[in-house]
């Protein structure tokens, strides 16, 4: 008990911390802002005479709060897209609505974020494609008590859970693995909004639900304090946070997505060696989360990072029949017209 109001501290703090952050980053480049990668700046020479490269400017969105986009947070906190010409303008949402309106609007020039929004942009006749992916699946799993009843999703029949928003990628992921386990997400439990860190902790550890959908870092720290377990992790594949921008844009700085996918496919290999090494930049993005804690979250992040940075098809198609599911989209969008691959290193 003592560990778990230690933990409800921590991720209050933390959920107050990212929540002003989100705040803070939310407001979006006016589309006529001089940042973006088409007016690059010349780079300069180096004290050893070695040639740099060309800076750019790539204005980049992301949803705060969690470790889905974990490749381009320790790019961005080591310092590794710097060192190869690249200033990333980071900015943060609480929406990934919001985030892709930014990006169509013009604010932003690359999105990390779920697939379902090129297939919506695309539905909409939009020239919007992914260029590579850098999470494969849902990004939740579903924490219990330790000492509860519930051994398998079959167990769940007749409880109430909770996912951060009802209809969010956490619903839909919880939702999937319930129809694998012949239980009728809308008949046979009872799904209810338990938001993120402090909140959802509290919907379970109060019994008001049986489980809850959590993202890393509080995975880790909840299993950390022995008062929780994961009783489901989706294990299939779903193209989770894609590498995402207007077609229009990539055709015009062929040369800044073609680094950043470069950077990015560096950092997530030199990472997969030495996790470790990956835990100073992540504290950078939550620094109420322990070391130890951390090198764990990290881990299990880099498990869903595809080799290679690349969309798989079968996640591909996975995104889409959940979209035609929830009515979306009408029928599945050919994986050629939505994305792109050609400029992976």
């Amino acid at each position: 008990m003592k560990k778990t109001k230690m933990l409800l501290a921590t991720l209050l703090v933390l959920t107050m911390a990212l929540v002003s952050a989100c705040g803070n980053n939310n407001n979006a480049a006016p589309a006529g802002d001089n940042g973006g990668a088409g007016n690059a700046a010349t780079g300069t020479n180096g004290g050893d005479g070695a040639s740099q490269p060309e800076n750019v400017k790539i204005r980049v969105g992301l949803v705060g709060g969690g470790m889905t986009p974990i490749i381009a947070q320790i790019g961005i906190n080591d310092g590794s897209y710097e060192k190869a010409g690249i200033t990333i303008d980071k900015q943060s949402f609480t929406s990934g609505a919001d985030m892709v309106q930014a990006l169509v609007g013009g604010s932003l020039d690359i999105v990390l974020g779920s697939y379902e929004h090129v297939l919506r942009q695309q539905k909409n006749g939009l020239g919007v494609k992914a260029y590579g992916e850098i999470y494969n699946g849902v990004g939740y799993s579903l924490v219990v008590k330790k000492d509860s009843s519930f051994q398998s999703l079959e167990d769940l029949k007749g409880t109430t859970l909770a996912v951060t928003k009802v209809g969010s990628l956490s619903d839909t992921g919880l939702r999937e693995g319930l129809k694998t386990a012949n239980i009728n997400p809308d008949k046979d439990v009872q799904i209810i909004n338990g938001g993120s860190g402090a909140t959802m902790l509290a919907a379970i550890e109060s019994g008001k639900a049986a489980g809850g959908m959590v993202s890393e870092p509080t995975i880790s720290q909840m299993v950390a304090t022995g008062n929780y377990r994961v009783l489901y992790d989706p294990p299939y594949d779903f193209a989770g946070i894609t590498v995402m921008a207007k077609t229009d844009w990539v055709d015009k700085n062929q040369d800044a997505m073609k680094r950043f996918l470069q950077v990015s496919n560096e950092v997530n290999e030199r990472v997969q060696k030495d996790p470790a090494s990956a835990v100073e930049a992540m504290l950078k993005e939550f620094d109420q989360i322990p070391a130890d804690v951390m090198e764990t979250a990290v881990k299990n992040q880099l498990a869903k990072v595809p080799a290679g940075l690349k969309v798989s098809e079968e996640g591909a198609k996975n995104v889409s029949n959940t979209q035609i599911e929830a009515g979306v989209i009408e029928k599945e969008i050919p994986f050629a017209d939505t994305v792109d691959l050609s400029l992976l290193p």
